[in-house]
């Protein structure tokens, strides 16, 4: 019997999780800066390098980006700045990896202190977060129909896949100038420049993923006179990704990251301080897939044959439904006793957490929390800069298309946007549209059947009529296919249509070899 079959191509994990890694390093100040009285804010984010996949091992390179804030012990200057890097290296050991596989890797700061050990020097540890998942892209082969053979029996089941179009890694840049503001001073010190990714969004079309979003950018600088300044802008971007046999259904899971910031300061026509020139590089990774839906033959066999199945057990997952809600979350902040009033927000960071996500009767329930970090200017000498964190919760329910146990959900939350006001009270209100997305997977083994054999009975042209007794938990297919009859043929010996039942002790005539 001559199998026809459907090629789908399939990821499968061979390991995933999370780890962390500590970057545990000494900051010394740069000889042509001065001493450091106080600090006012520790700012890191990190961003992966490089990937490497061996046997046995994956090897995730990164690197962490600091952004230090601080009062100098001078009494010309009101605020500094050092900014620096350190690299880290994690590795993930397990007997599943091999070399063709791919690493599909984010990293995120979960926590950032600082010890200052004299005004020259301090510490930072910083921990690290790296969520991993290798993946192997493999092809199946499924059977769907006996090709060869007008009278072989044939029992089929219905699979959904995720049919694996796409799992790569895209870097663009993006280029723009920032100009001060008419009415505020010309710059002097940038003192940082802070970058993020907002309003992300797709759209696939033949054999191309179409990519836009926001790239926002905050710079803080000190002017002649050592006043703090800051302005702000946001720069949509366009891009465009060769996907091969991508369509209107192929379905995108993209994770930016912003993997290096180029800035430097540039005069104008009358020869001012007043232009910031930004070349911004950032890193996509995209995973493309599409669902598909194949009638698998799950068991066949040749009447009046001997027949041999050739089996293969492959794990699978299978996406069962993909729920998404977006909501505006709203919060009035003040800040805390003692600390200094509000004259302008400098930038609002937001870090969505995912803390518990529970399926129930249909629904999945998400719980989280928004980190909001906000770096403010003050009218205090003392402390003209100064920062605050504030956490809000959310919980939703989602709608999901199964009630089925053992599911899966895999839930990823995203700030897609985020605003501010401030009111003439100094209290901020702070607006997050936040985006719930989720993949509920079910994970399965499923039989493939690669190839069937056939051969004659071993009890020549002898004719008969077996009579059976039907045992609990038999069923109509796999008692003809014991006696190699046709299914119809046993319901046509027995007077039998769809409808009826096989009872424990119904007795079956039924015509074999």
């Amino acid at each position: 019997m001559e199998l026809v079959k459907e090629n789908v191509k399939v990821n499968q994990v061979a390991c995933k999780g999370t780890s962390q890694v500590m970057v545990d390093e000494d900051i010394i100040v740069p000889d042509v800066k001065p001493d450091i009285l106080k600090i006012l804010q520790l700012d890191a984010v990190s961003c992966v390098t490089g990937k490497e996949v061996a046997n046995g091992k994956a090897t995730v390179n990164g690197r962490v980006d600091l952004k230090i804030l601080y009062i100098p012990d001078s009494d010309s200057e009101k605020i500094k700045s050092i900014i620096t890097s350190f690299d880290f290296v994690q590795k993930v050991d397990s007997q599943q990896i091999n070399e063709n596989m791919t690493a599909v890797v984010m990293s995120n700061v979960d926590k950032a202190e600082f010890t200052l050990l004299n005004s020259r020097k301090l510490r930072v540890k910083i921990m690290v977060g790296v969520d991993y998942e290798v993946i192997a892209a493999q092809n199946v082969e499924i059977a769907v129909e006996a090709g060869d053979s007008d009278s072989a029996e044939v029992l089929k089941e219905n699979v959904c896949l995720q049919n694996c179009i796409e799992l790569a890694e895209e870097e663009f840049s993006v280029k723009d100038s920032l100009e001060v503001p008419s009415g505020q001073t010309s710059i002097k010190e940038l003192l940082k420049v802070d970058v993020k990714i907002s309003d992300s969004e797709y759209k696939t079309v033949t054999d191309k993923i179409v990519v836009k979003g926001t790239v926002g950018v905050c710079v803080l600088y000190n002017d002649e006179n050592c006043e703090i300044q800051f302005m702000e802008m946001e720069i949509p971007f366009t891009e465009v990704f060769d996907c091969a046999d991508a369509g209107d259904d192929t379905i995108c899971d993209i994770d930016y990251c912003v993997s290096n910031v180029e800035y430097e300061v540039d005069e104008d026509n009358d020869g001012d301080r007043r232009i910031v020139l930004l070349d911004i590089t950032i890193n996509a990774q995209i995973k493309a897939t599409e669902n598909v839906s194949v009638d698998m033959i799950c068991d066949c066999y040749e009447p009046f044959m001997k027949t041999q199945l050739l089996k293969e057990e492959v794990e699978l997952e299978e996406i069962v439904s993909r729920p998404s809600t977006q909501n505006t979350l709203r919060e009035m902040l003040e800040t805390v006793s003692g600390a200094p009033g509000v004259s302008g927000v400098y930038d609002v960071i937001t870090k969505p957490c995912i803390t518990k996500t529970q399926l129930q009767r249909g629904k999945l329930l998400a719980e989280g929390k928004i980190e909001a970090y906000i770096l403010y200017l003050t009218d205090s000498n003392e402390s003209p800069v100064y920062s605050m964190k504030k956490e809000i919760p959310f919980s939703h329910l989602l709608e999901c298309d199964s009630t089925e146990e053992d599911l899966i959900p895999e839930v990823k939350a995203e700030v897609k946007h985020t605003s501010y006001n401030l009111n003439v009270a100094g209290e901020i209100e702070l607006r997050c549209i936040l985006a719930i997305n989720a993949n509920i997977i079910r994970r399965r083994k499923i039989e493939i059947i690669n190839d069937v054999v056939t051969e004659q009975p071993d009890n020549g042209d002898k004719k008969g009529i077996v009579i059976y007794f039907v045992q609990r938990g038999d069923n109509l297919w796999e008692i003809s296919k014991r006696y190699a009859v046709p299914r119809d043929e046993v319901m046509r010996f027995n007077n039998m249509g769809e409808a009826d039942k096989l009872e424990v002790g119904n007795r079956l005539f039924i015509p074999s070899l």
